[in-house]
């Protein structure tokens, strides 16, 4: 098999991304965190349907083709 070379400006570019990602992800968990400190079980209901309507946003959009 022969090996691709990486470009190293979409190197960069897929590094900066996935800091991105990792950052909204520990966001998610201290808000998470967070709300379930103030509001209790409550808040993982409201936690479950946002991820609920994420998740289907998702599947929607890679079923349009994007």
């Amino acid at each position: 098999m022969a090996a691709t070379q990486i470009d190293p400006a979409e190197a960069r570019k897929e590094a900066r991304t996935a800091a991105v990602l990792f950052l909204f992800v520990a966001a998610l968990i201290v808000i998470s965190a967070l709300a379930t400190a103030i509001w209790g079980l409550a808040a993982l209901n409201l936690i479950a349907l946002v991820g609920t309507l994420a998740v289907f946003g998702v599947l929607v959009a890679y079923a349009a083709g994007f």
